[in-house]
């Protein structure tokens, strides 16, 4: 994982040249949790855009926060969970490991 690598300064994404966007998601929430101690940049729930590669997800995030980008390599993501409630938007639960030497 990677945090604040992959955002442009337009509020963009920036991929490696041998990777494309397959698809794109905007108006999404993503929130940290189980994490001890936590960081300013992953406190509180964080609003973007997610943009899904062949290699991993990135998430912008509108406004001037901590976090403008995180960096999800499907390597590090562990069980994934798709819910979808009754009453409620669907989301995705899951963990993301830290690599060594990242944040």
């Amino acid at each position: 994982m990677a945090l604040n690598k992959n955002h442009s300064e337009g509020g963009g994404v920036i991929v490696n040249n041998s990777e494309n966007v397959l698809m794109t998601y905007d108006h999404v929430e993503i929130t940290f949790s189980d994490m001890e101690p936590v960081p300013e940049a992953f406190k509180g729930t964080k609003k973007g855009s997610v943009f899904l590669t062949p290699y991993r997800v990135i998430f912008v995030s509108k406004g001037k926060d901590a976090m403008q980008s995180f960096m999800m390599p499907f390597y590090l993501l562990k069980d994934c969970e798709i819910k979808q409630p009754v009453f409620g938007a669907n989301y995705i639960k899951g963990t993301v490991k830290a690599e060594a030497g990242g944040m």
